[in-house]
């Protein structure tokens, strides 16, 4: 094991996507990631438990439980350990009490009222492990008149402002269909935990973070906002276009649903593309200066997308970096999965799941100066490693564990 985070340890009560991506990489950055789940109602992002295998593991011999197949939950939950506890039998919170006993931090993403209900809040944590850091991950924070709101990213996106900004400007606002809000409270999350843990180091102390994903989100479209509040102007919706730069936007290429990104910064940008696209000199001299060319967008984009239909995608990307040129493909998911710079980084690595099999996945995008990086290991099959970390934390023997299964507290797959 290796990273800038080895040595600590998280006990997290994360799920779905904005919780799991944030100790995801947490645990890519060394620390040691005991993920509490709970067989009769697992992880959404696992599914459920009479749900059909995904159809390209059919061929896959090992492939046999669905809830350990599913790409969602096996794309967030790297280098992971993971335990089943029913925090609802005392059995169960009994051993997660003890568990918080060797917890650096705890995360969780339920709503604001499940801790509380349950008995283990941040003021009962601390009274078990007083330096224990804790991130609740809610939509709305566990303070303010939204506080009980259920949300999730996709409403996150227009309550947090998002929305207002995606869009073209002809046209209503738009969600992104990505629940993006989730990646961004996850890494916000990231850094306010490793921000706690500095902390600690410092002054001995831990203490509870109350993240709001609607918060972070708006924190992320911050110019925007802050343009509206000092000058009471609301930005429009702009669809591919710049503030400043023109043109800047997503062209077709030759093929179907191949396109282009192409943007020009400068006067000497523009020159350079007229001339790669052979757009005529007419139009290259009416829009000779960015002023002109910003003040009919529309008519340039026409323009540029009747030469760009022509092009093989690639080769005309290639083209235009030669130019220095800011330009890139389109790439859809498996030109992303194979992209050869992400590859060649690290970002996208080759994980081998034990019932899966091999498929690429999304590792950390980051590297360090005076640290390396863990070994990217497969998100964990349902209660993997309960009696493993159970054994090893808080020397639990195999007949006090099967006692766990026995009741129904802890074991592997659905609950019998």
């Amino acid at each position: 094991m290796s990273g800038p985070l080895l040595g600590y340890r998280g006990v997290v009560l994360t799920q779905a996507w904005a919780g799991a991506f944030c100790t995801e990489l947490l645990g890519l950055m060394g620390a040691d990631i005991i993920q509490v789940e709970v067989r009769k109602r697992p992880d959404s992002w696992r599914g459920s438990y009479d749900a059909p295998l995904p159809t390209r593991l059919g061929e896959v011999e090992a492939a046999r439980h669905p809830w350990n197949c599913n790409p969602l939950y096996n794309s967030v939950n790297l280098n992971k350990r993971c335990v089943t506890l029913d925090l609802q039998a005392d059995g169960g919170m009994a051993t997660f009490r003890k568990l918080l006993r060797h917890a650096d931090f705890v995360a969780e993403n339920f709503s604001p009222r499940v801790l509380g209900n349950l008995g283990i809040g941040y003021e009962q944590m601390t009274a078990i492990n007083p330096g224990v850091i804790l991130c609740s991950l809610s939509a709305y924070g566990h303070s303010g008149p939204w506080e009980n709101v259920p949300g999730i990213g996709g409403t996150i996106e227009p309550t947090s402002g998002m929305s207002a900004l995606l869009g073209y400007p002809d046209g209503p606002p738009l969600n992104s269909g990505q629940m993006y809000p989730d990646a961004v409270a996850g890494l916000n999350a990231v850094a306010a935990i490793v921000t706690a843990l500095r902390h600690r180091e410092r002054t001995g102390r831990g203490q509870y973070i109350d993240l709001s994903m609607q918060e972070a989100n708006l924190a992320f479209v911050g110019d925007a906002a802050l343009e509206y509040l000092r000058t009471g102007r609301e930005r429009t919706r702009a669809g591919n276009r710049h503030p400043a730069y023109a043109p800047h936007g997503i062209y077709p290429s030759a093929g179907v649903d191949r396109w282009v990104a192409i943007s020009c910064h400068d006067d000497q940008r523009w020159t350079q593309l007229a001339t790669i696209l052979a757009i005529p000199s007419d139009v290259v001299a009416a829009r000779a200066s960015i002023a002109a060319r910003k003040a009919d967008e529309g008519m340039l984009d026409a323009v540029i997308a009747a030469a760009t239909r022509s092009w093989e995608r690639d080769a005309l990307v290639q083209r235009l970096l030669d130019a220095g040129i800011c330009a890139a493909p389109v790439l859809d998911g498996l030109e992303v999965a194979a992209d050869p710079g992400l590859r060649e980084r690290g970002v996208v690595v080759e994980v081998e799941h034990p019932e899966a099999g091999s498929w690429p996945q999304a590792a950390a995008p980051w590297r360090f100066s005076r640290s390396g990086m863990a070994p990217v290991r497969p998100a964990p099959l349902l209660g993997q490693h309960s009696f493993e970390v159970f054994s090893e934390l808080l020397g639990m023997t195999r007949d006090e564990y099967e006692t766990l299964v026995d009741t129904g507290v802890s074991g592997t797959g659905p609950p019998g």
